[in-house]
C-alpha cells in the first residue's frame, strides 16, 4: 500500500502536552487533507458540473474549520503502542512517529465530515463551522430542495467513500492495515446504530422500558468515532493486540461519554461564540439529552420541559425557565458529576495499560481526558 507524496515534516509536539499534539495535527492534517482531495475535487468536476460542485461541497466542510481532535487520538495511540524500531523505520528524519498514520488521520475526519453532512440534512441545521450546512449549500447551487437534499446525501457517501481510499493508503504493513479497516467498518456500524436508537426513541414515551439509555446511545453515536474509533485504529496500525484493544475500550468508552455529556451541558449552558452551536438547540429539537432525562419525575420542571421540548417555536421565556429548573432540581449538577465520574473510570483504565505503553503516548492520553471532559467548546 502506498502513501500519498509526503510534503515536509510535521512539527515535533511537546512531550506531555496534548494541546500541541492537537495543534501539531491539525496543521498536518489540514494541510495534507487539502492536497488530498484537491485533485479528486477535479476528477470529480470532469464527469460533469453538479458531481464536480457536490465534491466541491465535501472539500469546503472538510477543510472549513474543525478541531482534529479525532485526529490527534489516531496519533497518540499509535505513538503509545509502536514500537521504537517500527517507528523510526516508517517516519521520515525529524518527523514524528505519529506520521506513519497520517492516512488514517485524514480517514477518521473525513469520515466526521460524512457524518456531520447526514446529522444536518436530519436535524434540518442551517448552519455548520460557521458556513452553511451542505444541504443549504447544495440546494442554492442545484437550484432546487429535493435535488440539493439527494445530493446532500450523495455528498455524504461520497465522503465516506474517501474516508475508506484515505485510510487504505496506510504505507504500514498489510495486516496492520487490515486490523485497522475492520475497526474503521465497526466505527460505521456503531454510528448509524446509535443515530437510529436516538432517533426512534425520540418518538416514544419517555418512561418506555424499551428504550435505551442515554448513555447506551452516547457510547454507541458518539463513543465510537469521537474516542474509541480513533485509538482502535492508531492502536491496530502500530500493532497492538486484541488484548490491548480491549483495554483501549475500557479507557475510550467512559471517555466518549464524558465528551457527549459535555456537549450536552455546552448545548444548554455553554456560551454560542465560543461552541459555534446556537443555545438550547438540543432542546428544540426534542433529543433526549442526560439533562433532560434528569428532569424526569420532577412535575413542575416536566411541565415546564412540555412547553418547548421538540418544538422549533418554543418561546425564549419558556426555554430559559427550563434551564433555571435544570440548575435548580440539581439536573445540571447530576450530569457534571457524571462527567467527573466518568473521567476519573478513564484514568483508572489508563493507569492499567501504562506498563504496556509509551510515556509519551501515555501523557498525551491523560492529557485527552481534561481535553475531551472538561473542554469549554
Amino acid at each position: 500500500m502506498t502513501a500519498p507524496t509526503d510534503p515536509a515534516a510535521p512539527p515535533r509536539p511537546a512531550a506531555d502536552d496534548f494541546g500541541a499534539l492537537l495543534a501539531a495535527a491539525r496543521a498536518r492534517v489540514d494541510e495534507r487533507l487539502g492536497q488530498w482531495l484537491r485533485p479528486r475535487v477535479a476528477a470529480a468536476a470532469e464527469i460533469s458540473e453538479e458531481v464536480g460542485t457536490v465534491a466541491a461541497a465535501v472539500y469546503g466542510l472538510a477543510l472549513r474549520g474543525g478541531k482534529r481532535m479525532r485526529a490527534a487520538l489516531v496519533a497518540a495511540a499509535f505513538e503509545a503502542w509502536s514500537s521504537e524500531g517500527a517507528r523510526g523505520a516508517r517516519a521520515p528524519a525529524g518527523a514524528p512517529a505519529w506520521s506513519a498514520c497520517e492516512p488514517a488521520m485524514m480517514a477518521i475526519e473525513l469520515l466526521q465530515t460524512y457524518l456531520l453532512i447526514h446529522d444536518d440534512w436530519m436535524d434540518d441545521d442551517d448552519v455548520r463551522r460557521g458556513g452553511p450546512a451542505v444541504h443549504v449549500l447544495l440546494r442554492e447551487k442545484l437550484g432546487a430542495l429535493a435535488l440539493g437534499d439527494a445530493a446532500a446525501i450523495l455528498a455524504g457517501d461520497l465522503a465516506s467513500g474517501y474516508a475508506q481510499e484515505a485510510l487504505l493508503e496506510t504505507d504500514l504493513p498489510t495486516e496492520r492495515v487490515l486490523r485497522a479497516a475492520r475497526a474503521f467498518a465497526r466505527i460505521q456500524v456503531e454510528v448509524v446504530t446509535g443515530q437510529l436508537a436516538e432517533m426512534c426513541a425520540a418518538g416514544r414515551p419517555a418512561g418506555d422500558a424499551g428504550l435505551p439509555s442515554v448513555e447506551t446511545v452516547h457510547a454507541l453515536k458518539t463513543a465510537s468515532y469521537t474516542v474509541t474509533g480513533p485509538l482502535l485504529l492508531g492502536a491496530a496500525l502500530a500493532g497492538a493486540d486484541d488484548a490491548r484493544a480491549a483495554e483501549l475500550l475500557r479507557f475510550g468508552r467512559p471517555l466518549g461519554i464524558a465528551f457527549q455529556l459535555r456537549d450536552d451541558l455546552l448545548g444548554v449552558f455553554g456560551d454560542p461564540s465560543a461552541t459555534g452551536k446556537p443555545v438550547w438547540n438540543d432542546i428544540r429539537q426534542g433529543k433526549r439529552t442526560a439533562l433532560v432525562t434528569e428532569l424526569r419525575g420532577d412535575a413542575r420542571a416536566e411541565a415546564l420541559l412540555a412547553r418547548v421540548f421538540g418544538r422549533a417555536d418554543a418561546a425564549e421565556a419558556d426555554l430559559e425557565a427550563v434551564v433555571r429548573a435544570m440548575e435548580e432540581s440539581g439536573a445540571r449538577g447530576r450530569v457534571e458529576a457524571r462527567v467527573r465520574e466518568l473521567s476519573a473510570e478513564a484514568r483508572r483504565a489508563l493507569d492499567v495499560m501504562a506498563p504496556t505503553m509509551s510515556e509519551q503516548g501515555r501523557r498525551w492520553l491523560m492529557g485527552a481526558v481534561a481535553a475531551l471532559g472538561e473542554r469549554s467548546t
